[in-house]
Order: structure tokens, then C-alpha cells, then sequence
């Protein structure tokens, strides 16, 4: 984007929400992005669309770094303010929960010291910069001058068609920490499965799929486990029914409606907690549970009813394509960049 302040992205290694909240702004703005790995103590470039020096991150004028915490870190921050960078904090997760978590696989990466390290570099930090309202609230207490941006998607990687299938399939894709919200939900899946008996069930990711394959068999239960980002959409149209539940705990309040604009970008009709997916128009881009009991309900009536489906599935896509593409969604991303750069001009 033309007059935007030169800019760069600062990734934690190479991972889906590198992805998502660094590598796709810097791509769609125009503007640099690297990934770094900090594990072994120092920061070193592990990705990026080309090699950045440390010492060359002075000559931008906005530096975005994601989840940065540690001595390492906090030295960078400063020495990239004293160069007159301003530096903005990315998060886009209520990791002050994880830890809380008990089916969060990386909870012990966020110990009370982790914590206060995420912390501290938050408030040295010149902005912080969340993907939710909720967090933007959380985070407030660290730093006052706290930004959203909302995910969106790379549509591209989306333009797929759902196979046709003799019977629908239902399906969740997803990571780590989602247990105590799926398996209630798994209870409704495994009621319709009885009851219609071409129904399958197929997760990506978690392998929830083997827990209804003790029921209902491997043909009718399958799964993609973790895998590569390149491939997670393909993976995704092995269901026509996408199941996006979620648990009442900080962790989920935190989250972002990526899993349904994900599904509905491929055209999948999509049954989501409202807690986390609001942005799910009922009836007309989605249909909302609140409880494993309405999830049942609407699975039955989506399975049982192809046009449901095809209505509910193309009134999500349509709502991504119009609202949440990248292309569309980097506005507010420049926005901010803009608004942080002109404040730190306005200060000095």
C-alpha cells in the first residue's frame, strides 16, 4: 500500500499463527516480514521472504513483534526505540489461560515467570496489537495503547470444492486444548451417526475421529493429523458440516472466529458456539449452539437437509469473500500503522 510507514513483521518461528498474523498483513501491505526462532537464547532468522539482519530491523520505522518475552527480547525493544523505531507488541491469544488448560499441550511454555516476562514486554513495548475486542480489553491493563485487527483469510488457498458425497460428513479442524469443549459435542455427533447411518465423522488435527471409530469403525471415522499449513484446507474438505464449539473459560473468550471463517470460506456450513463465533449470522452464514443438545438439533436438520447445507455454506463463503478477505482486511492493519507512526512523529 502506497505512503505506508516502512515496515516489519517479526514472526515467532514458523507457525500457523505466523502465518495469520505476520507473514499475511506484511504480504498484503507490501511490507517485510521475517520469522525468528529465540529458543537456544538468541534470535535467529529461521524464515522470511529474505535474509534481515538484526542490525538492519533500526532503518523501519514500525517494527511488529509477535509474542516477544525474555532478556533477548526486551534488550531489542529498547534498542530499536532508541534508533526512533516504534515497536508494537502482536498477540492474538489470552495466553494468561493456557496454563490453565489442562488438554493445552504447550501450557508448560507459559509458566507465572513466562508470564511475567510476556508482561514486561508488552508494557515496554509502544502498542499492543490483538485480534479480538476481549483481548484488546485484557491486555489493556499492560498497555493502554492497545489496537485490533481481525483475522482474515488469503482466500486463494481456498478455492476448493467440496467432493460430492453420498452422505455428509461432519467434521472439526483445529489444534491444541480444545478437549473439554469437543467431547460434549462429540455425544450429538455420534447420535446423528446412529441414527443415519452414511454419516461420517472426520477431524483435523486432534484425532477426535478415534474416539467415535470405537463406535462406528475407521471407514466412517477418519482424520488428518497435524500437518503442514499448505495442505490444512485440503485436508478440511473431507467434511461438508464444520462443528465449532467451545468452552466457557477465559482461554476461549480469548479466541478469534478463525476456525469459522476458515470453514466457511470452503463452503462448509458451519455450527458455532456463540461465545466465540458471533460473527455467524444464524440462519443465513452459520447457525449458532450454545449447548451439545442445540448442536444436535442442527446437526440433524443440516444432514437431513442438503439444501440447508448448500444455503448456509454459500452464505458463509459469500460473507468471507465480501468481509473478511486479506485484501479487504489489511485496511485496518494499515490503519494502525499509519496512526502509531503519526503519534510517534507527533511526540518526538
Amino acid at each position: 500500500m502506497t505512503g505506508l510507514p516502512r515496515t516489519l513483521f517479526v514472526a515467532q518461528r514458523r507457525t500457523a499463527v505466523a502465518w495469520y498474523r505476520c507473514v499475511l498483513p506484511a504480504e498484503y501491505l507490501g511490507a517485510d516480514w521475517i520469522a525468528i526462532d529465540d529458543k537456544a537464547g538468541r534470535l535467529e532468522q529461521v524464515s522470511g521472504d529474505r535474509p534481515i539482519p538484526l542490525a538492519d530491523w533500526s532503518g523501519y520505522d514500525v517494527v511488529v513483534l509477535q509474542q516477544p518475552r525474555g532478556s533477548a527480547w526486551l534488550s531489542r525493544i529498547r534498542e530499536l526505540q532508541a534508533a526512533g523505531v516504534t515497536v508494537l507488541y502482536e498477540i492474538d491469544d489470552y495466553v494468561h489461560a493456557v496454563r490453565k488448560s489442562r488438554d493445552h499441550d504447550f501450557k508448560g511454555a507459559f509458566d507465572k515467570d513466562a508470564l511475567r516476562e510476556l508482561e514486561l514486554a508488552m508494557r515496554v513495548a509502544d502498542g499492543v496489537i490483538c485480534s479480538t475486542e476481549w483481548l484488546g480489553r485484557r491486555y489493556r491493563a499492560f498497555n493502554p495503547r492497545v489496537h485490533v485487527c481481525r483475522n482474515g483469510l488469503d482466500l486463494g488457498r481456498y478455492a476448493l470444492t467440496l467432493p460430492p458425497r453420498e452422505a455428509p460428513v461432519i467434521g472439526w479442524a483445529g489444534g491444541t486444548g480444545h478437549q473439554a469443549a469437543v467431547r460434549p459435542w462429540l455425544g450429538a455427533v455420534a447420535d446423528v451417526m446412529r441414527a443415519r447411518p452414511g454419516v461420517g465423522f472426520h477431524s483435523v488435527g486432534q484425532s477426535f475421529h478415534r474416539l467415535l471409530a470405537r463406535e462406528f469403525g475407521p471407514e466412517r471415522c477418519t482424520g488428518t493429523p497435524f500437518t503442514t499449513l499448505e495442505t490444512y484446507p485440503a485436508a478440511m474438505t473431507h467434511a461438508d458440516i464444520a462443528i465449532a464449539p467451545a468452552g466457557q473459560s477465559n482461554f476461549f473468550r480469548g479466541k478469534s472466529d478463525l476456525r469459522f471463517l476458515e470453514a466457511a470460506a470452503l463452503g462448509q456450513a458451519v455450527v458455532g458456539d456463540p461465545v466465540v463465533y458471533a460473527t455467524i449470522e444464524p440462519g443465513v452464514t452459520g447457525l449458532h449452539a450454545a449447548t451439545a443438545a442445540e448442536a444436535r438439533e442442527h446437526l440433524f436438520a443440516l444432514v437431513d437437509d442438503r439444501d440447508l447445507r448448500e444455503r448456509l455454506g454459500a452464505g458463509g463463503r459469500a460473507y468471507v469473500e465480501r468481509e473478511r478477505d486479506m485484501r479487504v482486511m489489511a485496511r485496518q492493519w494499515a490503519n494502525v500503522l499509519h496512526e502509531v507512526r503519526a503519534g510517534a512523529t507527533a511526540a518526538a
